[in-house]
């Protein structure tokens, strides 16, 4: 079943429910007011029959005459009995309707009583006079009113019945409305392919609901996806021709030395080439896959302190690389000790770390500022070299594997670390914001959501 069709039956069933209730009441209030309407009318029918057989010499001729002119106003189905105190009927022969005489004891106890027989309401009443003690039993049948109700019932019915197909289409309209936003999702994602994956949802700033939420959540799937596709296809292109140098190299020396006899020394330096060319290839295949990691679904997060993982960092490269010139300061609007990252450690040490390397390396003994700072819902990491810069064409180029700058030729390296950092920064649902001249230095600010 559709989800329209289920809302719509979902929205009419508590609907008819919430109407049966109201309805049910509806006509349970009338049907007891029109009960106690006509005991009320069989009370007052119980006391004109009582005065008009009984209590001539004890009205006025005024109250008399009215009472005469009431008395033949009777009721439907209308049954009058009287009977004295010692419950025999007078006035009015019993006939084919009779009272028994536990019923007549009732009367008589309780002064007055009501009952029912089927759709026959029954009123007796206790009238004492100056001829003597009397039972006055009326009973009737409310025919006007039971009409009355039979129509209510239809009316309900009709209504009811009506109200659950108008409810129906209207809970379809509705839920067409409600589920567009999905439909309008569900469409745009149909248009997304392997070959597409840079396009995203559209997303309403100015508000914010559970459907741009689910945007923004797709938009952050797609983010990865994007992340790992491209990475994948980096990997496959540029490992191959990275991969190949050095095996040429290792190749190319151990051929060259093997066409004939080499004296000790040769043989030494052969080796020392190869490994060197190995040492190489080591170090690109262990790049390669710290690249490749920061594409796998790592659920290895935990809180991290910002501050705690910057000083770590720091003293690992001046314990390896005997560096004593990056300078780090803090400067939080908040307690220091809420400055958490949920991330994966590991990572976001090998991300900050190549930034600090390469700002150390391209600054050439120049000082690097490594500031630590937050807003309302991110961590700021700003480090900042006196290098060579960055020229602005290449800006856009530094995050692809293996690409390096023509300024950066003359410096040791191999162009994966800046597209580590990028992976693992946007794993973290983060981001890079870059700024650099040439000659003047760069500055690298990393945007961490805070936990």
């Amino acid at each position: 079943m559709k989800v329209k069709n289920r809302l719509s039956l979902q929205f009419t069933f508590m609907f008819a429910i919430l109407l049966l209730v109201v309805l049910t009441g509806i006509y349970v209030f009338v049907e007891h007011n029109r009960v106690k309407s006509f005991i009320t009318k069989l009370d007052e029918r119980a006391v004109i029959v009582a005065q008009f057989y009984l209590a001539e010499d004890n009205l006025s001729k005024d109250t008399f005459r009215k009472v005469s002119q009431k008395f033949p106003q009777s009721l439907s189905s209308e049954s009058i009995r009287i009977y004295d105190d010692k419950f025999q009927p007078k006035f009015i022969p019993e006939g084919s309707v009779g009272w028994k005489r536990s019923f007549l004891s009732q009367v008589v106890k309780r002064k007055i009583l009501h009952a029912r027989q089927g759709e026959m309401q029954i009123t007796g009443i206790y009238y004492p006079d100056n001829s003597g003690n009397f039972i006055i039993v009326v009973s009737a049948i409310d025919e006007r009113g039971l009409q009355d109700m039979e129509q209510l019932r239809l009316i309900i019915s009709v209504f009811f019945i009506t109200s659950l197909f108008i409810t129906f289409f209207i809970g379809r309209v509705f839920a067409n409305i409600s589920i567009f936003p999905i439909v309008k999702i569900t469409d745009n994602l149909k248009r997304i392919r392997a070959s597409s994956l840079h396009h995203r949802l559209p997303i309403n700033i100015s508000k914010t609901d559970e459907i741009d939420n689910l945007s923004s959540t797709i938009n952050q799937l797609l983010e990865h996806l994007e992340q790992s596709f491209e990475n994948q296809k980096s990997f496959v292109a540029n490992a191959s021709h990275e991969l190949r140098t050095p095996i040429t190299s290792i190749l190319g020396e151990a051929e060259i030395t093997l066409v004939k006899e080499r004296s000790p020394a040769e043989y030494k330096h052969t080796l020392e080439e190869i490994v060197s060319s190995v040492e190489r290839l080591n170090y690109i295949i262990d790049s390669l896959m710290e690249l490749m990691q920061t594409n796998l679904d790592n659920k290895d997060f935990q809180l991290i302190r910002v501050d705690e993982l910057i000083w770590e960092i720091v003293d690992e490269l001046a314990f390896r690389t005997h560096v004593e010139n990056i300078k780090v300061a803090y400067d939080f609007t908040i307690e220091q000790s809420r400055i958490t990252l949920l991330g994966n450690r590991q990572l976001l040490f090998i991300a900050i770390s190549n930034i600090l390397k390469n700002a150390v390396k391209f600054s050439e003994d120049k000082e690097v500022y490594c500031t630590v700072s937050n807003n309302n819902s991110h961590v700021i990491i700003t480090i900042k070299d006196s290098g060579i810069g960055i020229a602005e064409s290449d800006l856009n180029k530094i995050f692809q594997p293996f690409y390096r700058s023509s300024n950066a030729m003359g410096f040791p390296g191999y162009g994966i670390g800046l597209s580590l950092t990028n992976n693992v920064v946007r794993l973290h649902n983060g981001s890079i914001n870059i700024k650099s001249e040439l000659g003047q230095g760069t500055v690298f600010q990393l945007y961490l959501p805070l936990s």
